[in-house]
This record gives C-alpha cells, structure tokens and sequence, in this order.
C-alpha cells in the first residue's frame, strides 16, 4: 500500500502545482482507520495495527495536499492511485478531500515527508520491519512557512487586481505611454501588456476562479501578482473607476514623481482625439487651429484706442483714423507739471485723444507682462473662440501670473500672503550656487536658513533650496501672511552668496505686496559669502507698504525680447484685448500696449482652452495638446509688447506728446 501511494505522488503529483485543502487531517486519519475491516486492521498489542506514530505524523504533514491537474480543473489526492483491498477506504478520502477549498500553497520544511521503515526486536530474537508512509517532496515545495503566507498574500492580491483593474484601462495607459505622456510609464509597458493578456486568460479559462487565482499567483511573479499595490495601479484602478483622466494621471504623478515633474504634454487617448478632431470639423474650425503672430495689417481702427502716426497706414480703415483723432480732440488734455498717478479710465478718456507719440518706460517691473496678439493664417477661417473675432493672445512663458510665483507654490511655498520675497537662480544654464534670501527685521532679527521663521512677526522662510538640480530653476521664499502681526518699520531684503560653486548668472528676485510685484535682476557673479542688498520694504504705522529698490542701475544692461529695461520704448498701438473688441466683454479683459521693435523670442501657444467655445469644452484635453503642437512659428511681424489685466494692480509709466506738450504720466491699472 505504502509502494502504490509512494509510485502515484511521484507518477500523477509531484510534477504539478501542489496545494493544501481546508480540511482537517484528523478527520481523515480517523477515517483511514475506521474505514478498514477489522481483519485488515487488528488490535496488535494496544492499538490497531495501522495506527502507529509515523503513519500518524505522515498523515498530519501530507494527507490534505493534493495536486491540480490544470486541464480538468480537478485535484489529485494521494488516495487517486490504482488499490486493492484499501480501495474503498481510498476512495472515501479522496471524495472527502475533492470537497475542499485550497488554503494554502503546499511548502514542507524537510525533503522527505515520513519514515520509509523502522526496525524492532521481538520477544522471540528476530527482528521486525515495520514499513510506514513516506515520500520525498520536489525541491521547489522545501522551505519554510512564511512563503506559504506569501504565496496566501498573493494569491488574495491578485483576485482583487483582477476584479479592480479593466482591460480598457491599460489600453488607456499603453497609449499614454506610447505618446510619452506618463512620466516614467515606459518602465511599466510589459509589465501592462502581460497583465493585459493575464486578464484575456481570466475572461476565457474554465477553472474554477479561486482556482485560476491560485495557479496564476505562482506563475505571474510578484510585480504582476500585486499590480493593484504599485503606483501604475492605482492609476489602472482610478481609470476604471472612471475618475477623470488627467486627475487620474495627476494621482499618479504626486505618487511617483519629484516635485519640480511638470508633465510634458496633456493626457488624452486615441479615442479622444477621433473626437475632438471630428467636433472641430463640424464646428468649422478646420482652418482656424493655424495661426500665426497678428501684425498692423490685421487689425481694424475699431478695435485700437491708439496708434502711432507711422503705423496707422497699415492697419484696416486707416483712411478715417485721423479724422477720428481730431474729432477725439475736442477733450482738451490737462496740463501736468510732474509725473503723477491717474487711472487708465482717465487716461484713455482725456489724455489719450489728443496723443501723437505715446513711449513706455520699460522698468524690470514689467518684465512678467510682456504679450504677443495671435492671428489665424487663414483670415477667413470662422473664430474658435467665445468672442466673435479670431484673435487670440499670449503672455511670455504662456501665462500671465508671475512664473516664479508658480515654482513656490509647486514646492509647497505660501504665495497668498500680504508681503513676499522670493528669488531664483539656476534657469538658464546649470548653476549650481546656493543661494540664500535674507530679511533684516525692524528690530533687528534676520529670517534666513538658519532661522527660518520669526515668532513677532510671521515671517517665515518656507522654500529653501541647498542643491539646485539640473534643468529646474531654484527658488526661495520668505513671507509674511499677515501685515497686522508685522512690527511697522524698514523690512531689508537681501541675497546671500552661502556657498559659491561656479555659476556665474546671479540671480532674479520679486517682491508683491498689494496685488503688485516688483522685479529686480542681478546679472553678474556673486562671490563667496557676498551680499547684495535688493530692496527695502517700508511698513507704515497705518499698515501701508512702501518700497525703495537698490537694484535699479542693475538692469540696464538686461535686455527681453529685443529691448533694453529702464528706458521709454515707443507704442506702436494701445488696444483692449480680443474678448473686449466690439460689443465683446467676454471673461477678463486685458489692455496692451503694442511696443516698437517688440519681438517675441518664444512659440507662445495658439490659444488656451479658456478660450474655446462650450462646444470643444469636452475636448479639453485633445484641444490643450494641439495647442503644445501648433505653436507660433518664428516671425518679425507680429504685434508684442506689454500686457496687463484688470484683475491685478500694476502701474505703468507713460510719456505722451501732443502737439504742444510732452508730459509723463503714472498710469494705475486694475
């Protein structure tokens, strides 16, 4: 009996996946012995003549591992072998243990499970051999019983990945990764192509499902078994949850990428492209994704409030723009003796009509403001957009809040604040300085890396960077959040040199208060242990900031997009921007100020999706990645200058000249 079961574990189990049924081996220790008759078992000394110790154990160690023929789906049990008299008790264990679930991976701590045979002296001085159950286990199951957890772990892991993750979701994230738009997803695309083909075999196999489960758990390796615990699944999961793409890639994101990850293009798949492009098409808007920088000749009087006797020939309807100025100049202009403040209302209303030659005084103040007007190259082609003509506009960097403002709040940084102070460094070539911002209390207390937050007033250093990383620009931020805690007085605002490393750039530097922010550039090197001194900020007893700058001769020689800071630049045109020409007033409006030899040195966007028409609102994403692609080409005509919103305050300098009088005027905006 002990030869038949031994030949059939070798023969019909110890080459398939063994496991271990939920079923107590006890029950089936009791039921070998009882099931045999009585003349097959009898009483020898004490006990039965099968019930010894090493059967026992035998039966405690292996009596419920079976193994899985994968073609039917069913175990074999160590009672499936050819019998003879024991044949009925065989067959009664082997049913009982068909009956069972799987529990376990089967692992044995030792090669050989058993005894083969002992020995015993008889009474009478012969010797008897007793022979018992046995078998020697395939190396693969000898080990210790943490794996079997293991193996329970991931079998429970993988049913839940299995029921959690959707085909349609790695066929989402294979073309997310093919179009480069997952940062970091090309290390996962086998990985996801074999998941795929797992969850094909899932949907067609006929095993009983935690069968399936078991086999696969011990076949697919780890990374596979638990793709639901890895980052990419959660992503996978939160796409078959249906949560919105890009939110679903920004979870994602958060997760696996560094703090400075910006990611390359929008998210969108191929099925979402087939459909913006057909809306586009329906909508007419075939010809209108092509653009091109504006320049004079596209442009109608209607929509200009100034323009520059030398540029008025090209623009449309020149032929009444002079008439229109002398009827405009029946508004008599003020005389001003010095420079003083006046509001853009008052400015277009009486000093702009009798205006011949209006400059700008380009202050580094400015440097965040500079725009360029976008044209299609079509000019027939409909407008795409929420207002009814087809021009469109584009700050420098494609937006029009302060970009350093947008690296502090991307490192965690407070910007909604009522005084900061933040500079940057390392944003051209490699500089790998640290720098430190620095503020000089009224009484005297410093706020710096080393004491990063002053309990009087608020102030507080809540970005500081020590190595600047390649191709990130490094920034850090000092702020106060509120001027009520503030001790009234002189705030100094300084750059510290802490450890010179060879970048020879200096750095740049902003300072908001009120709603306005102040730029200040230090072109040139900055030596080991100097400090450069950027500006004092004056609080006043009826909690009013005021600012002195120490910087000003320092951006002379700093020059964007063709022209030089701190000097009058002549206007070209003034005019709203496109959502406000015409009976438009659509969204924020913007005034822009159309400067001379003014040329964009960047492919701003075409348009931004706040643009568009409800009707492409569903293809956000579709439309915000054809943007990235079809941004303006290169061009010495076009129309650039100086931008500002009317939802933030700025003050611009202006010099006008009629023909009697040249006056400067401060011009508050917002």
């Amino acid at each position: 009996m002990r030869d038949r079961l031994l030949d059939h574990f070798n023969e019909n189990m110890a080459s398939r996946k063994l496991f271990v049924v939920d079923c107590d081996w006890e029950i089936l220790w009791n039921l070998y012995l009882d099931e045999f008759p009585a003349d097959l078992n009898p009483i020898f000394r004490e006990r039965r003549t099968l019930d010894c110790t090493a059967c026992r154990h035998f039966f405690r160690k292996m009596a419920n591992v079976v193994a899985l023929d994968e073609d039917t789906g069913e175990y074999i049990t160590l009672f499936a072998g050819e019998t003879e008299e024991e044949k009925e008790v065989f067959r009664l264990l082997d049913e009982h243990l068909k009956r069972a679930k799987i529990r376990d991976v089967f692992i044995s701590d030792t090669k050989r499970v058993g005894l083969e045979s002992n020995h015993e002296l008889m009474l009478n001085g012969n010797v008897h051999t007793w022979h018992h159950f046995y078998v020697d286990v395939p190396d693969r199951c000898v080990g210790n019983s943490s794996y079997m957890h293991e193996c329970r772990s991931n079998r429970a892991v993988l049913e839940t990945s299995t029921q959690r993750i959707s085909k349609e979701s790695i066929d989402i994230v294979l073309e997310l990764i093919a179009s480069n738009s997952l940062y970091r997803g090309d290390q996962w695309e086998d990985a996801l192509k074999t998941f795929k083909d797992y969850l094909e075999e899932y949907e067609s196999n006929t095993l009983d499902d935690d069968l399936f489960y078991w086999v696969k758990s011990m076949e697919l390796g780890s990374v596979l078994v638990r793709m639901k615990n890895h980052s990419i699944g959660v992503l996978l999961m939160n796409i078959t949850d249906e949560m919105p793409l890009d939110e679903a890639v920004r979870q994602y994101e958060r997760i696996v990428a560094p703090t400075n990850y910006q990611r390359p293009k929008p998210v969108f798949t191929k099925r979402m492209l087939e459909d913006a492009q057909e809306k586009i098409n329906e909508l007419g808007f075939g010809q209108s994704i092509y653009r091109r920088y504006a320049n004079m000749s596209d442009l109608s009087i209607n929509d200009v409030l100034f323009a520059n006797r030398d540029y008025t020939p090209d623009i449309q309807d020149n032929i009444n723009l002079f008439d229109k100025l002398k009827n405009l100049t029946v508004n008599k202009a003020r005389n001003f003796d010095k420079v003083q403040d006046i509001s853009l209302d008052d400015f277009i209303e009486n000093v702009l009509p009798s205006a011949v030659e209006v400059e700008l005084f380009l202050s580094y103040d400015l440097s965040n403001n500079f725009m360029s007007l976008i044209a299609p190259i079509d000019k027939e082609a409909p407008s795409m957009f929420k207002w009814d003509n087809p021009f469109s506009w584009a700050y420098k960097n494609n937006i029009a809040d302060s970009l350093m403002k947008e690296r502090v709040k991307a490192l965690g940084g407070d910007v909604d604040v009522d005084l900061r102070f933040t500079i940057q460094w390392n944003d051209h070539e490699w500089d790998k300085n640290d720098l430190d911002a620095h503020c000089t209390e009224p009484d005297g207390e410093e706020i710096y890396y080393s004491h990063m937050r002053s309990s009087k007033t608020g102030g507080w250093l809540d970005v500081d960077i020590i190595h600047p990383e390649k191709n990130k620009a490094a920034v850090e931020n000092i702020q106060f959040k509120d001027r009520n805690q503030m001790i009234p007085g002189d705030y100094l605002f300084r750059v510290h040199q802490f450890s010179y490393r060879g970048g020879d750039d200096g750095f740049k530097a902003e300072i908001e208060f009120d709603g306005r922010i102040f730029n200040f550039a230090y072109p040139m090197r900055l030596s080991q242990d100097e400090y450069v001194n950027v500006a004092k900020v004056t609080l006043d007893d009826d909690g009013n900031f005021s600012l002195k700058s120490f910087l000003d001769n320092q951006t002379a020689s700093v020059k964007e997009w063709n022209l030089n800071y701190n000097s009058f630049v002549p206007v070209s045109l003034i005019c709203y921007s496109p959502n406000y020409w015409g009976d438009n007033a659509v969204g924020n409006k913007h005034i822009f100020f159309i400067l001379k030899d003014c040329f964009n040195d960047g492919r701003p966007n075409p348009w931004f999706n706040e643009y568009l028409v409800s009707e492409l609102r569903d293809h956000r994403k579709v439309t915000e990645a054809l943007a990235s692609i079809a941004k303006i080409e290169e061009s010495d005509d076009q129309l650039s200058g100086i931008g500002f919103s009317f939802t933030q305050k700025n003050k611009v300098t202006l010099k006008v000249k009629s023909e009697n009088i040249e006056r400067v005027f401060n011009v508050v905006i917002g």
